[in-house]
């Protein structure tokens, strides 16, 4: 092999351990960027008393907000949670006012339902069940992990003549790993919200 061409594939190599340093690089600085979303600081947890539209009452976390109701009447109300700049998501509420009890048995059942369709993406569905005799609050909290366009949802119900089911909402592309600093945060407010939720007389 003649000077000139050993020159050159040297030259060659040395130009693709080159590049593929740099890429190496780019992919260390973006993990660096996911691992400074990790590590967010929010604040201390602190709630304060809000009423629904419908006729219900919780604490929520003080940096969020409930929002103005849609689609109210008498029977049926849409609300939303903001949860705050820090968190860029909301908790939707859907009420709904039992007239039968077979309504009941199928408000559940949809619930259900609902969870159930994200069992496909879903690494584990975890649930606690709420029983609240003194403030008639009974229902089910489902913790979804993985990959998944809500990681909680929840009913909860009187047993009676109110229904309410919500769900957890992040505006960002669903990545459980990255996320999961965050819905530790959001699982203590809603628990909060949950252990603190009474009915409302109309």
């Amino acid at each position: 092999m003649n000077k000139s061409l050993f020159l050159c594939l040297s030259l060659f190599l040395l130009f693709i351990v080159s590049c593929n340093d740099e890429e190496s690089d780019g992919a260390k600085t973006l993990r660096g960027q996911n691992s400074t979303f990790l590590k967010i600081e929010f604040p201390d947890h602190n709630y304060h008393l809000e009423e629904g539209a419908a006729p219900f009452k919780f604490k929520i976390s003080d940096i969020s907000t409930l929002k103005r109701p849609v689609n109210c009447n008498e029977y049926y109300c849409e609300q939303e949670i903001y949860l705050g700049r820090e968190i860029d998501g909301n908790i939707n509420l859907f009420y709904k006012k039992v007239d039968h009890p077979d309504s009941l048995v199928r408000l559940i059942n949809f619930s259900n339902e609902e969870v159930d369709f994200h069992k496909m993406k879903a690494s584990k569905i975890e649930y606690d069940q709420i029983i609240d005799k003194d403030s008639k609050v009974y229902g089910t909290l489902f913790e979804l992990k993985g990959d998944v366009a809500t990681n909680f949802q929840f009913y909860l119900t009187d047993s009676i003549q109110n229904f309410v089911r919500g769900e957890v909402v992040l505006n960002c592309v669903p990545n459980y790993d990255s996320l999961q600093h965050v819905l530790g945060y959001i699982k203590v407010d809603l628990e909060e919200m949950i252990n603190s939720f009474e009915w409302l007389k109309d």
